[in-house]
């Protein structure tokens, strides 16, 4: 066992998702204490960097594993936090995490690199007109730039928001839409993508097998991910071109906003083998039935050898 090693696990945060982000952490720590690994769990749950500088001096850590789902967390806060004082931790750094919890910023960087996203449009007074939204298609889905979780979604009726002077749904956006010229838009309206949806792993630069996503609900919103007990989690098979132009993909992803150590990349995928991303999740949930964990296990690794592998754990 690495004797030198002493691990943080950060979780809990702020943030809307501040109750997985606590079963991540919790499954992680478990897992260390039962294996015999020196780890400290942290609820982090005032933003007050002190607090943390000190926990992290008090208990003589030399590594962060930081599960803090959502603000805070995957914003690039914690990681400068971390950064500022040169401690060691695992995920992509303050820069690379602005970018990718930012939904925006990722698209713009995924067009930049000529990586296929559903079309956008951001939520500015200058850009809720009938003629612009109706370019988006039939069905629109309503996203904050900044969230996890699905928190904040919703599929809306292009036709519907622009019925009346006064629809319900106009009056909703309009209380969302920003000034373009005073501040970044908080909102977007994306065309509604009719495809299968997938998720895509990525540990150390490797892809683990992808998890196909079946709910029968409109979209994989909340409820879906963490309520209903009829979500399909499966593992399709694909032949070996297919799946190389699924890894290159995500790979080139991840890669493009910087992102490194772990991630997953979400993605809508036609039965042409089209490829639409949706977002890349910077800190994945870790709780026993998490997608990561899932995927490892497809792979013949137990939660452990996943830990072992993300933390660099010499046994």
């Amino acid at each position: 066992m690495d004797d030198y090693l002493k691990i943080a696990i950060l979780c809990g945060g702020w943030s809307d998702e501040r109750l997985i982000s606590l079963k991540s952490g919790e499954s992680v720590h478990k897992c260390l204490i039962d294996n015999n690994v020196k780890s400290k769990l942290f609820d982090f749950k005032i933003n007050d960097k002190l607090l943390l500088y000190k926990f992290l001096k008090d208990n003589s850590i030399n590594l962060v594993f930081n599960l803090m789902h959502g603000t805070g967390g995957e914003d690039g806060t914690v990681q400068e936090y971390l950064e500022s004082i040169s401690m060691k931790y695992i995920g992509s750094n303050s820069l690379s995490s602005k970018i990718s919890f930012n939904k925006l910023k990722s698209k713009e960087c995924w067009i930049s690199n000529n990586i296929n996203t559903p079309k956008y449009i951001p939520l500015t007074r200058e850009n809720l007109n009938v003629k612009l939204v109706s370019t988006l298609g039939d069905k629109v889905v309503l996203k904050p730039s900044e969230s996890g979780s699905s928190v904040g979604i919703k599929i809306l009726s292009s036709k519907k928001i622009f019925d009346t002077k006064n629809s319900r749904e106009l009056i909703e956006l309009e209380k969302l839409c920003v000034n373009s010229d005073l501040s970044e838009p908080i909102y977007f309206l994306e065309e509604y993508i009719n495809y299968n949806e997938y998720t895509a792993p990525i540990i150390k630069n490797k892809i683990f097998p992808v998890i196909k996503i079946d709910t029968k609900r409109e979209f994989y919103d909340y409820n879906a991910k963490y309520i209903d007990d009829d979500t399909s989690f499966t593992f399709p098979v694909f032949d070996t071109d297919h799946q190389k132009m699924i890894n290159d993909t995500v790979l080139q992803a991840f890669k493009s906003l910087g992102c490194s150590d772990w991630g997953r990349v979400d993605f809508f995928m036609n039965d042409d083998g089209k490829i639409q991303l949706i977002e890349i999740n910077s800190i994945p949930g870790m709780t026993d039935h998490s997608l990561v964990p899932m995927s490892a296990k497809k792979n013949n690794l137990n939660y452990y050898d996943l830990l072992k592998i993300l933390l660099d754990i010499k046994v």
